[in-house]
């Protein structure tokens, strides 16, 4: 399994150009954003880890140029401003890939406030979906809409496009 997911990270094994795309050029980009070094400054006290996560969640937004971003649960500033970072400039350029809505699911968001009447063109992207959001990630993964799942171990992305085939990729 864990060869497995090395292998997928790199994108080897996924048939769809949309979703390899989406892996190598998105989830795990190795390169440097213009916005990483403002937010670097912004918040130094950040971890490794903690940085790593939140500069993956701006390469999301900054890919599918959502034409809202909502947070569902308590998520921290750091995480807020990573999410929001520039995201007036993405409204004025809004292009074919755009999603309607992304929803960023926080650990242990209320189970309640999890968005279930999904539209054509949202994205989710739930945080923490092996421990705090276990029961939110299988009850969003049954969804009819959801069409690509992305399960990365800690955070998985959903996405709901009619003219895709339902797909499961484990990376």
């Amino acid at each position: 399994m864990m060869i497995q997911r090395f292998l997928h990270r790199y994108g080897f094994g996924i048939q769809s150009p949309w979703a390899y795309s989406l892996v190598r050029n998105v989830l795990f980009e190795p390169l440097r954003y213009y916005a990483y070094d403002e937010l670097r400054e912004k918040y130094p006290q950040c971890s490794k880890t903690e940085r790593k996560r939140n500069e993956q969640l701006f390469r999301i937004v900054n890919h599918f140029k959502p034409q809202e971003v909502k947070i569902v649960g308590n998520a921290n500033e750091t995480t807020r401003d990573y999410l929001y970072a520039h995201l007036s400039t993405f409204n004025s350029q809004l292009s074919t890939l755009n999603s309607s809505l992304l929803y960023y699911i926080a650990p242990s968001a209320p189970l309640s406030a999890i968005p279930m009447n999904l539209s054509d063109g949202s994205v989710l992207v739930v945080d923490d979906i092996r421990e705090s959001n276990k029961d939110a990630w299988k009850l969003l993964t049954d969804q009819a809409q959801v069409t690509a799942i992305f399960d990365m171990q800690y955070r998985g992305m959903l996405c709901c496009d009619a003219k895709r085939i339902r797909q499961t990729y484990t990376l």
